[in-house]
Protein backbone atom coordinates (compact mmCIF):
# COMPACT_ATOMS: atom_id res chain seq x y z
CA UNK A 1 0.00 0.00 0.00
CA UNK A 2 1.50 3.58 -0.74
CA UNK A 3 1.75 6.15 2.20
CA UNK A 4 -0.57 8.14 0.07
CA UNK A 5 -3.13 5.56 0.53
CA UNK A 6 -2.63 4.67 4.02
CA UNK A 7 -2.89 8.73 4.75
CA UNK A 8 -6.07 8.77 2.85
CA UNK A 9 -7.40 5.85 5.18
CA UNK A 10 -6.34 7.59 8.29
CA UNK A 11 -8.42 10.96 7.20
CA UNK A 12 -11.22 8.93 6.49
CA UNK A 13 -11.36 7.52 9.91
CA UNK A 14 -10.69 11.57 10.91
CA UNK A 15 -13.71 11.70 9.14
CA UNK A 16 -15.83 8.75 10.92
CA UNK A 17 -14.49 9.64 14.20
CA UNK A 18 -15.47 13.72 13.89
CA UNK A 19 -18.87 12.65 12.24
CA UNK A 20 -20.04 10.67 15.33
CA UNK A 21 -20.73 14.30 17.82
CA UNK A 22 -23.73 15.13 15.36
CA UNK A 23 -25.54 12.02 15.79
CA UNK A 24 -24.32 11.95 19.82
CA UNK A 25 -25.98 15.00 20.12
CA UNK A 26 -29.27 13.57 18.74
CA UNK A 27 -28.93 10.70 21.23
CA UNK A 28 -28.07 12.63 24.70
CA UNK A 29 -31.28 14.75 23.73
CA UNK A 30 -33.74 11.92 23.87
CA UNK A 31 -32.17 11.22 27.32
CA UNK A 32 -29.56 9.05 26.31
CA UNK A 33 -26.94 8.16 29.14
CA UNK A 34 -23.24 8.07 27.75
CA UNK A 35 -22.36 4.85 28.98
CA UNK A 36 -25.44 3.30 27.28
CA UNK A 37 -24.42 5.19 23.92
CA UNK A 38 -20.99 3.46 24.27
CA UNK A 39 -22.70 -0.11 24.95
CA UNK A 40 -24.74 0.30 21.95
CA UNK A 41 -22.29 1.55 19.63
CA UNK A 42 -19.83 -1.55 20.24
CA UNK A 43 -22.83 -3.81 20.27
CA UNK A 44 -24.18 -2.56 16.42
CA UNK A 45 -20.82 -2.28 15.46
CA UNK A 46 -20.18 -5.87 16.21
CA UNK A 47 -23.32 -7.14 14.77
CA UNK A 48 -22.69 -5.17 11.69
CA UNK A 49 -18.73 -6.65 11.35
CA UNK A 50 -19.72 -10.16 12.35
CA UNK A 51 -21.49 -11.38 9.10
CA UNK A 52 -18.42 -9.29 7.13
CA UNK A 53 -16.07 -11.08 8.99
CA UNK A 54 -17.55 -14.67 8.24
CA UNK A 55 -18.38 -13.34 4.62
CA UNK A 56 -14.49 -12.71 3.91
CA UNK A 57 -14.00 -16.01 6.22
CA UNK A 58 -11.26 -13.79 7.80
CA UNK A 59 -9.60 -15.56 10.63
CA UNK A 60 -9.97 -14.09 14.34
CA UNK A 61 -6.26 -13.27 15.92
CA UNK A 62 -4.63 -15.94 18.03
CA UNK A 63 -2.61 -16.14 21.20
CA UNK A 64 -0.57 -13.26 21.91
CA UNK A 65 -2.23 -11.47 19.18
CA UNK A 66 -5.61 -12.29 20.15
CA UNK A 67 -4.41 -10.84 23.79
CA UNK A 68 -3.28 -7.63 22.26
CA UNK A 69 -6.39 -6.92 20.33
CA UNK A 70 -8.31 -7.63 23.60
CA UNK A 71 -6.03 -5.40 25.46
CA UNK A 72 -6.83 -2.80 22.96
CA UNK A 73 -10.99 -3.09 23.44
CA UNK A 74 -10.45 -2.51 27.58
CA UNK A 75 -7.96 0.43 26.60
CA UNK A 76 -10.58 1.71 24.70
CA UNK A 77 -12.97 1.23 27.37
CA UNK A 78 -11.08 2.65 29.88
CA UNK A 79 -10.60 5.85 27.27
CA UNK A 80 -14.15 6.51 26.56
CA UNK A 81 -15.45 6.34 30.08
CA UNK A 82 -12.45 8.43 31.51
CA UNK A 83 -13.51 11.21 29.00
CA UNK A 84 -16.69 11.28 29.27
CA UNK A 85 -16.72 11.28 33.46
CA UNK A 86 -14.30 14.00 32.36
CA UNK A 87 -16.85 16.05 30.98
CA UNK A 88 -18.84 15.86 34.28
CA UNK A 89 -16.10 17.76 36.31
CA UNK A 90 -14.58 20.07 33.74
CA UNK A 91 -15.45 22.14 30.21
CA UNK A 92 -15.41 20.31 27.10
CA UNK A 93 -12.82 22.49 26.09
CA UNK A 94 -10.71 21.98 28.60
CA UNK A 95 -10.83 18.35 27.98
CA UNK A 96 -11.14 18.08 24.70
CA UNK A 97 -7.44 20.06 25.03
CA UNK A 98 -6.73 17.62 27.55
CA UNK A 99 -7.41 14.89 25.61
CA UNK A 100 -5.64 16.17 22.32
CA UNK A 101 -2.55 15.86 23.82
CA UNK A 102 -2.06 12.40 22.58
CA UNK A 103 -0.06 13.17 19.68
CA UNK A 104 2.79 14.23 21.84
CA UNK A 105 2.17 11.30 24.14
CA UNK A 106 2.52 8.87 21.52
CA UNK A 107 5.53 10.28 20.14
CA UNK A 108 7.41 10.65 23.11
CA UNK A 109 6.74 6.51 24.00
CA UNK A 110 7.32 5.66 20.52
CA UNK A 111 10.73 7.30 20.69
CA UNK A 112 10.96 5.73 24.10
CA UNK A 113 10.76 2.17 23.13
CA UNK A 114 13.01 2.65 20.24
CA UNK A 115 10.32 2.29 17.76
CA UNK A 116 10.55 5.42 15.85
CA UNK A 117 12.63 8.17 15.31
CA UNK A 118 11.65 12.26 15.98
CA UNK A 119 13.13 14.10 13.13
CA UNK A 120 12.95 17.73 13.10
CA UNK A 121 10.20 18.02 10.89
CA UNK A 122 7.95 15.72 12.49
CA UNK A 123 8.02 17.52 15.86
CA UNK A 124 7.45 20.98 14.12
CA UNK A 125 4.13 19.75 12.54
CA UNK A 126 3.55 18.10 15.91
CA UNK A 127 4.00 21.66 17.31
CA UNK A 128 1.92 23.20 15.23
CA UNK A 129 -1.03 20.67 15.33
CA UNK A 130 -1.13 20.82 18.76
CA UNK A 131 -1.11 24.56 19.00
CA UNK A 132 -3.52 25.03 16.69
CA UNK A 133 -6.20 22.81 18.88
CA UNK A 134 -5.34 24.89 21.73
CA UNK A 135 -6.54 27.66 19.79
CA UNK A 136 -9.07 26.09 18.33
CA UNK A 137 -10.90 24.51 21.67
CA UNK A 138 -9.44 27.88 24.01
CA UNK A 139 -12.17 29.67 25.73
CA UNK A 140 -13.74 28.37 29.11
CA UNK A 141 -11.63 26.03 30.49
CA UNK A 142 -12.77 25.73 33.65
CA UNK A 143 -12.58 22.30 35.33
CA UNK A 144 -11.71 20.52 38.62
CA UNK A 145 -8.48 18.58 39.50
CA UNK A 146 -10.60 15.45 39.08
CA UNK A 147 -11.58 16.40 35.79
CA UNK A 148 -7.89 17.29 34.59
CA UNK A 149 -6.90 13.88 36.03
CA UNK A 150 -9.26 11.97 33.52
CA UNK A 151 -9.02 13.96 30.48
CA UNK A 152 -5.27 13.37 30.82
CA UNK A 153 -5.79 9.84 32.01
CA UNK A 154 -7.69 9.43 28.60
CA UNK A 155 -5.24 10.84 26.63
CA UNK A 156 -2.48 8.23 27.80
CA UNK A 157 -4.73 5.29 26.96
CA UNK A 158 -5.53 6.61 23.89
CA UNK A 159 -1.76 6.74 22.90
CA UNK A 160 -0.81 3.23 24.27
CA UNK A 161 -3.88 2.07 22.42
CA UNK A 162 -2.55 3.52 19.26
CA UNK A 163 1.24 2.22 20.47
CA UNK A 164 -0.28 -1.50 20.64
CA UNK A 165 -2.36 -1.33 17.65
CA UNK A 166 0.90 0.18 15.28
CA UNK A 167 2.55 -2.82 16.93
CA UNK A 168 0.04 -6.09 16.97
CA UNK A 169 -1.99 -4.89 13.71
CA UNK A 170 0.37 -6.65 10.51
CA UNK A 171 -0.57 -9.73 9.22
CA UNK A 172 -4.12 -9.17 10.74
CA UNK A 173 -7.01 -9.11 8.61
CA UNK A 174 -8.45 -5.42 9.66
CA UNK A 175 -12.02 -6.31 10.01
CA UNK A 176 -11.01 -9.40 12.60
CA UNK A 177 -9.43 -7.24 14.37
CA UNK A 178 -11.77 -4.17 14.37
CA UNK A 179 -14.53 -7.19 15.52
CA UNK A 180 -12.25 -8.41 18.53
CA UNK A 181 -12.00 -4.61 19.80
CA UNK A 182 -15.33 -4.01 19.45
CA UNK A 183 -16.61 -7.07 21.44
CA UNK A 184 -14.50 -6.58 23.98
CA UNK A 185 -15.61 -2.56 24.38
CA UNK A 186 -19.47 -3.42 24.29
CA UNK A 187 -18.72 -5.91 26.99
CA UNK A 188 -16.89 -3.51 29.23
CA UNK A 189 -19.42 -0.51 28.52
CA UNK A 190 -22.29 -2.51 29.05
CA UNK A 191 -20.93 -3.47 32.29
CA UNK A 192 -20.71 0.55 33.22
CA UNK A 193 -23.94 1.09 31.50
CA UNK A 194 -25.77 -1.81 33.66
CA UNK A 195 -23.93 -0.37 36.96
CA UNK A 196 -25.43 3.01 36.41
CA UNK A 197 -28.72 1.76 35.67
CA UNK A 198 -29.03 3.25 32.46
CA UNK A 199 -31.58 3.10 30.01
CA UNK A 200 -32.75 2.13 26.61
CA UNK A 201 -33.38 4.90 23.98
CA UNK A 202 -36.95 5.68 24.19
CA UNK A 203 -37.10 6.57 20.28
CA UNK A 204 -36.53 5.69 16.90
CA UNK A 205 -34.45 9.00 16.11
CA UNK A 206 -32.40 8.00 18.79
CA UNK A 207 -31.76 4.21 17.56
CA UNK A 208 -31.02 5.38 14.73
CA UNK A 209 -28.19 8.13 15.71
CA UNK A 210 -26.68 5.34 17.63
CA UNK A 211 -26.58 2.69 14.67
CA UNK A 212 -25.32 5.94 12.38
CA UNK A 213 -22.50 5.99 15.02
CA UNK A 214 -21.59 2.53 15.33
CA UNK A 215 -21.24 1.72 11.48
CA UNK A 216 -19.06 4.98 11.37
CA UNK A 217 -17.01 3.38 14.57
CA UNK A 218 -16.57 0.21 12.84
CA UNK A 219 -15.40 2.05 9.45
CA UNK A 220 -13.14 4.38 11.79
CA UNK A 221 -11.60 1.88 13.48
CA UNK A 222 -10.76 -0.48 10.82
CA UNK A 223 -9.18 2.28 8.36
CA UNK A 224 -7.27 3.77 10.93
CA UNK A 225 -5.69 -0.08 11.75
CA UNK A 226 -4.91 -0.66 8.63
CA UNK A 227 -3.19 3.12 7.58
CA UNK A 228 -1.02 2.98 10.85
CA UNK A 229 0.70 -0.06 9.59
CA UNK A 230 2.20 2.22 7.08
CA UNK A 231 2.79 5.86 8.38
CA UNK A 232 3.55 4.80 11.98
CA UNK A 233 1.60 5.85 15.47
CA UNK A 234 3.45 9.38 15.51
CA UNK A 235 1.96 10.61 11.98
CA UNK A 236 -0.97 8.46 12.47
CA UNK A 237 -1.91 10.42 15.59
CA UNK A 238 -0.64 14.20 14.25
CA UNK A 239 -2.66 13.51 10.89
CA UNK A 240 -6.18 12.29 13.39
CA UNK A 241 -6.05 15.64 14.95
CA UNK A 242 -8.04 16.24 11.80
CA UNK A 243 -10.93 15.01 13.86
CA UNK A 244 -12.03 17.64 15.89
CA UNK A 245 -11.74 20.29 12.64
CA UNK A 246 -13.73 17.89 10.95
CA UNK A 247 -16.78 18.49 14.01
CA UNK A 248 -16.50 21.80 14.11
CA UNK A 249 -17.14 22.24 10.25
CA UNK A 250 -19.85 19.60 10.36
CA UNK A 251 -21.76 21.54 13.22
CA UNK A 252 -21.42 25.07 11.13
CA UNK A 253 -22.60 23.01 7.84
CA UNK A 254 -25.00 21.24 9.24
CA UNK A 255 -26.33 22.84 12.58
CA UNK A 256 -25.66 26.20 12.20
CA UNK A 257 -23.26 26.61 14.42
CA UNK A 258 -20.84 29.95 15.12
CA UNK A 259 -17.34 29.70 14.64
CA UNK A 260 -15.28 32.35 16.29
CA UNK A 261 -12.05 34.16 14.92
CA UNK A 262 -10.08 31.64 16.86
CA UNK A 263 -11.39 28.47 16.32
CA UNK A 264 -11.20 29.60 12.17
CA UNK A 265 -7.28 30.38 12.96
CA UNK A 266 -6.69 27.28 15.24
CA UNK A 267 -8.37 24.67 12.53
CA UNK A 268 -6.55 25.99 9.88
CA UNK A 269 -3.13 25.79 11.56
CA UNK A 270 -4.01 22.27 12.42
CA UNK A 271 -5.52 21.27 8.53
CA UNK A 272 -1.71 22.40 7.26
CA UNK A 273 0.12 20.55 9.68
CA UNK A 274 -1.83 17.70 8.12
CA UNK A 275 -1.73 18.62 4.62
CA UNK A 276 2.50 19.13 5.65
CA UNK A 277 2.78 16.15 6.71
CA UNK A 278 1.24 13.66 4.17
CA UNK A 279 3.87 15.94 1.46
CA UNK A 280 6.56 14.41 3.49
CA UNK A 281 8.81 12.82 1.41
CA UNK A 282 8.74 9.17 3.09
CA UNK A 283 11.25 8.44 5.37
CA UNK A 284 13.32 4.88 5.81
CA UNK A 285 11.72 2.42 6.71
CA UNK A 286 12.87 2.11 9.66
CA UNK A 287 12.39 5.78 10.51
CA UNK A 288 8.67 6.01 9.80
CA UNK A 289 7.57 2.74 10.65
CA UNK A 290 6.43 0.45 13.79
CA UNK A 291 8.05 -2.59 13.95
CA UNK A 292 5.59 -5.49 14.35
CA UNK A 293 5.29 -7.51 17.81
CA UNK A 294 6.42 -11.47 17.51
CA UNK A 295 3.35 -13.86 17.83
Amino acid sequence: MSRNTAISLILLSALGFGSMALFASIAYDAGVSPSMLLTLRFAIAVALLAPLVWLRRAALPRGRTLAGFVLMGLLYTGQSQAYFTALMHASSGLVGLLLYTYPVLVTMLAVAIGSERLDRRTMVLLIVAVAGMAVMLGGDLQGTPLGIMLGLAAAGIYAVYILLGGRITPGVDPLAGTLVIMSIAALGNGGFALAHGSSLPPTAAAWLAIAAIAALSAVAVATFLVGIRHVGPSQASIISTLEPVITLCLGVAVLSESVSGGQLLGGAMVLSAVILLAMRVRAKPHAARTQPAPG
